[in-house]
């Protein structure tokens, strides 16, 4: 079950490309309003985030990134199969931009539905994106209990939960969910700075 798309994956930006790009002061006015409110009218608050799409590695044809209790890896089709073998599911958790292809899988329990995501609201989001010119810059992510908190170790990209008392300039928020009590949106997850990534792979 590798990427369905291993090349629009690999072309995504870098964690600090993306974060460039998203400084524009019409983007955080973009994820506060338009895309709040599609994310409110199907009620998909309760289950997904907007994700700021980055790339965590070169991603090859049989492979994907797989995440296993909040730690992020780099999978063959042998080791998925190896993991499924032994009576887990392999399903989509972060979904990229405009297309809305898988980006990154998560091992669940068999019994664990494979997330169904309302046509509807992916029409009027991808829309949304694809009017302001942002195709490229976010996906959908899945929102999990806890405000998390990613960081680089060895060769992995591992989840670990948020206090809440991080120090802003120390990280790049890349998750963002919505509220009905609360306006605007609150920053689920990010990531490191310098949270190390493999190249982009350059075009022959």
């Amino acid at each position: 079950m590798a990427l369905t798309d291993t090349i629009r994956y690999n072309e995504l930006p870098s964690l600090e490309e993306a974060n460039t790009r998203r400084q524009a002061q019409h983007i955080n006015n973009l994820i506060e309003c338009p895309l709040r409110e599609v994310f409110m009218k199907y009620g998909a608050h309760n289950t997904y985030t907007l994700y700021l799409q980055h790339r965590h590695h070169q991603v090859h044809e049989n492979e994907a990134i797989v995440k296993v209790e909040g730690t992020a890896h780099l999978m063959n089709d042998d080791e998925i199969e190896d993991i499924k073998s032994v009576g887990n599911k392999v399903i989509p958790s972060t979904w990229m931009g405009v297309n809305m292809l898988p980006m990154e899988l998560s091992v669940v329990p068999s019994s664990v539905d494979t997330p169904i995501i309302s046509p509807d609201f992916i029409a009027e989001f991808t829309s949304i994106l694809t009017s302001n010119v942002c195709e490229g810059l976010f996906g959908i992510d899945t929102l999990v209990e806890h405000d998390w908190i990613e960081l680089t170790i060895g060769n992995a990209s591992v989840v670990v939960p948020s206090k809440g008392k991080d120090r802003e300039e120390d990280y790049i928020p890349v998750a963002f969910a919505f509220d009905y009590k609360k306006p605007g949106f609150r920053v689920h997850g990010k990531c490191v700075k310098g949270h190390r990534h493999t190249p982009r792979p350059v075009k022959k």
